[in-house]
């Protein structure tokens, strides 16, 4: 079954993803701290990074992964973005793609790694491979997945190519601009803005016919109306599906985020999900 588009933020709760406009994040953990690495130099003159994954062995019950194989490369991508930082500081830019099939073990552990496409420069190879390795041991395999292992076989492009329809967010207010209101972060007594109306990303069609898969993290502005302005991605899957996911969330709807009951603007991030399972 196809699932075009997951909210990270279901039932409403946006507080799990609402940064405050120009924040620091403060946890590593934290999936914007990751991203906002990774643009450390104008990704709008470079080019982006963008990451995503197949699974060539899911087996007969590869529903039954759920959302496991989403919660692997997001927690590769922390890694990677964390090693893209420190290259961008000894080598040149150049626009290339790793990928690196590799097992991950029942019980969790990393099993065999193998590179199945090399960038053509030994560090933006290893930048991939050591995300993968330095992010296990993983979680065990979901209780419902009853094969012994999944492969996953995960892309890593550098300084992919920037899209006018899915602008990267940059810039020292992070892909926001200037508005005749304040933009303000949840907490404090300003309470969070609520989905009233979501509708899933249409699934690209290139990425389905490589059968690619991956999530997309957005920042934007939910302004006092309720509608949900000035998008940028903040962490890139490629592939087309940025471009999915903005020209979905540009129609999402909101009710306002409040401040002793009178709508204010909050700048918040949200992620949709791309799998074809």
């Amino acid at each position: 079954m196809l699932m075009r588009g997951y909210l990270l933020i279901a039932c409403g709760m946006l507080v799990a993803c609402t940064y405050l406009l120009g924040q620091t994040p403060s946890s590593d953990a934290d999936p914007a701290a990751a991203a906002k690495a990774s643009a450390s130099e104008s990704e709008a003159e470079h080019g982006i990074y963008v990451s995503g994954f197949e699974i060539p062995n899911g087996g007969r019950n590869v529903k039954d992964l759920g959302f496991y194989p989403t919660r692997v490369l997001g927690r590769v991508r922390q890694e990677w973005y964390r090693r893209i930082a420190e290259l961008q500081n000894s080598i040149a830019r150049k626009r290339a793609r790793t990928i690196i099939e590799f097992k991950i073990n029942k019980d969790g552990s990393l099993g065999e790694v193998t590179t199945i496409e090399s960038a053509g420069e030994v560090p933006l190879d290893a930048a991939a491979s050591e995300a993968i390795s330095s992010s296990a041991p993983f979680a065990h395999l979901p209780q419902d997945y009853h094969e012994e292992a999944v492969l996953l076989r995960m892309h890593f492009g550098y300084d992919q190519p920037a899209s006018t329809e899915a602008p990267f967010c940059d810039g020292p207010d992070w892909g926001a601009h200037p508005a005749p209101y304040t933009v303000h972060h949840v907490g404090n007594g300003i309470t969070a803005p609520k989905a009233t109306f979501a509708p899933d990303p249409e699934y690209a069609e290139k990425a389905r016919r490589d059968k690619y898969m991956s999530t997309v993290l957005i920042a934007g502005t939910v302004d006092p109306r309720g509608a949900f302005t000035d998008l940028c991605v903040a962490q890139a899957a490629g592939e087309e599906l940025d471009e999915k996911a903005i020209e979905a969330v540009m129609t999402w709807k909101f009710d306002p985020a409040t401040l002793q009951g009178e709508p204010v603007a909050v700048r918040i991030h949200v992620e949709t999900s791309f799998r074809l399972y």
